[in-house]
């Protein structure tokens, strides 16, 4: 078995206009969870968000996208950052609300050098890192923290992963996601037991060949709470999502409320 986290996501993906057209397009879509969740799903999170602030405050979006929970939470008086790799997405999403602070950064290698109360990174991205990426990241949201601040993220959890099925899957698609014309795509879902961790893989072949690589990796409260502990934060609530529901056994996702220590 291949180690899940040798391979990355060929960079042309990122950098391919027409795959950006269509990612853009997978956020914007108000009623799936793809590219971003259904906007009912991101109205609920931003209105728990606002509840837990209590104040208005200074808060960051790492990993914003278009602009879909920054929007809000500035027409809710919060001054907001948004962070991203992907100009494409900030380039909408300026477009939108001209009071948010959009940034194209490298949350993982480079330093947000504004103070902030409160940083949020939703729809479980911080699973898909790898270990060292994680703990950069979460090195670099304690230094941007206030002292004393908040930090709000998901990822998936044990009772997900044993949801999942592993699975091989060869198709053909003319004119699809990734990419115009004719293209052959090989997909791979591999469950890695004993890490908790679901890697899916696209390989595409066509006009150009490259990679998508998705990873989950799913915890449980005591595993995060030692990742947590280890890069400079205590846990202050788990929910089962990031709208606020109690935490069960059952649910498919964490939500940690996590504060910075000093």
């Amino acid at each position: 078995m291949i180690d899940p986290y040798s391979k990355s996501t060929t960079i042309a993906f990122w950098t391919d206009e027409y795959i950006a057209k269509n990612m853009l397009k997978a956020h914007l879509d108000p009623n799936k969870d793809a590219a971003s969740r259904n906007h009912k799903t991101i109205k609920k999170t931003v209105d728990f968000i606002d509840t837990l602030l209590k104040e208005k405050k200074t808060i960051c979006d790492f990993g914003c996208g278009p602009g879909l929970y920054t929007n809000l939470l500035a027409q809710k008086g919060h001054e907001v950052i948004g962070v991203d790799v992907s100009e494409n997405s900030l380039e909408y999403a300026r477009k939108q609300n001209k009071s948010v602070d959009y940034i194209e950064l490298n949350y993982v290698t480079d330093l947000l050098r504004t103070k902030i109360d409160f940083g949020m990174m939703i729809y479980c991205d911080f699973g898909a890192m790898d270990p060292i990426s994680q703990s950069a990241f979460l090195k670099n949201v304690h230094f941007t923290l206030k002292e004393d601040g908040l930090f709000f993220f998901d990822v998936m959890s044990h009772g997900w992963f044993d949801k999942q099925i592993e699975d091989y899957n060869r198709t053909t698609e003319k004119d699809g996601f990734f990419m115009e014309g004719d293209a052959e795509i090989v997909s791979k879902t591999i469950k890695y037991p004993k890490l908790k961790l679901v890697l899916r893989s696209h390989e595409i072949k066509g006009n150009i060949n490259m990679e998508y690589i998705n990873r989950d990796k799913c915890y449980d409260v005591d595993e995060m709470k030692i990742l947590l502990e280890d890069n400079g934060f205590e846990i202050v609530k788990v929910y089962s999502n990031t709208f606020g529901k109690k935490r069960i056994k059952s649910s498919d996702t964490l939500a940690f409320l996590v504060k910075r220590k000093k």
